[in-house]
């Protein structure tokens, strides 16, 4: 089978290197996202998918757009039987939905047609969703809605971060993805339900903010949904100025106050009253500081109960 891949995070790498594997199915090309600042070190870095590609030593494509110029011409050249996209982050055209004859299937991690979108896991775990899925579709040219080639549920552990999901996902996708391409011939695909749709829209910063007038499980829920970016934070309210607190872990606890009041700090972090129940901040760091367990940074700064936290506004 002549495969062609396209996808840019972490997420895709699992099925990269899955189809680099298999007699029959390495992709005769990867096409991905330019090199862009991925990190607080400044300079371009090549996409995970680009690097791990190289790294296979397959013909790699940084492209702007894939719709159209010498990266469509490449695509029609290499004529595919089948397109593999994993978040590659661009639109796909009609120009590229009709190259190959098995079309452009993608995995998307969520029980289409719940969560489409480019942020399906963050925003179930922002709405607490625990019992989730994966799904294999066909593209079509709307949103996500392309008729279902595979799908199977899966639990998202409710103490981990969309980040440690997204990994687990890209695993498990991998081998739904290679036992789809395999079965291709014989799977009859199933239309999706528009009434239940369902969207997951993109990340912004404001997302990340922590509004302690809301219950405590949605603010935990919320903490866990930005990791990795654009990451939950809040203001810490001291007598020498307010600090910027980044929170990377949080759990439940027990207590109540006025929201965002302090109500003590242990050895397990420091609990916040909320609007409804309290939160632990558990992992935290000051900005520009490094990333601490959050006691400790509550004992640099000499955080007592009674101390504020309050949202911290984006412009």
């Amino acid at each position: 089978m002549q495969v062609v891949f396209l996808g840019t995070p972490e997420l895709a790498v699992p099925t990269l290197r899955l189809l680099a594997a298999q007699p029959g199915m390495r992709p005769a090309a990867v096409f991905t996202q330019p090199p862009a600042r991925r990190s607080r070190r400044g300079h371009l870095e090549p996409s995970p998918v680009g690097e791990a590609a190289r790294r296979l030593g397959l013909e790699v494509h940084d492209v702007e757009s894939v719709n159209s110029g010498p990266a469509l011409d490449r695509l029609r050249a290499i004529a595919p039987d089948v397109i593999v996209v994993v978040a590659f982050g661009q639109i796909l055209k009609r120009a590229v939905l009709q190259i190959p004859r098995h079309g452009c299937i993608n995995l998307h991690p969520s029980l289409l047609p719940r969560y489409r979108g480019a942020a399906p896991i963050q925003r179930a775990v922002m709405d607490g969703i625990v019992e989730s899925g994966i799904t294999v579709m066909r593209l079509v040219r709307k949103l996500d809605a392309g008729p279902i080639l595979m799908q199977r549920p899966w639990r998202m552990d409710p103490e981990k971060t969309a980040e440690e999901l997204l990994a687990e996902a890209g695993q498990t996708g991998a081998a739904m993805m290679l036992e789809t391409l395999r079965a291709i011939e014989t799977i009859r695909p199933v239309e999706q339900d528009d009434a239940l749709t369902s969207l997951a829209p993109m990340l912004t910063r404001q997302d990340g903010e922590l509004d302690f007038t809301r219950a405590a499980v949605e603010l935990h829920n919320r903490v866990r949904a930005v990791q990795p970016w654009p990451r939950a934070s809040c203001m810490l309210e001291l007598a020498g100025g307010n600090k910027r607190l980044i929170v990377h872990r949080s759990s439940l606890a027990a207590g109540s106050g006025e929201a965002g009041v302090v109500l003590g700090v242990d050895q397990a972090g420091i609990v916040v009253a909320c609007g409804d129940g309290a939160l632990r901040i558990a992992h935290a760091q000051l900005e520009g500081k490094p990333a601490l367990p959050a006691r400790d940074v509550a004992n640099g700064l000499r955080l007592k109960p009674g101390a504020r936290l309050a949202a911290y506004r984006h412009g």
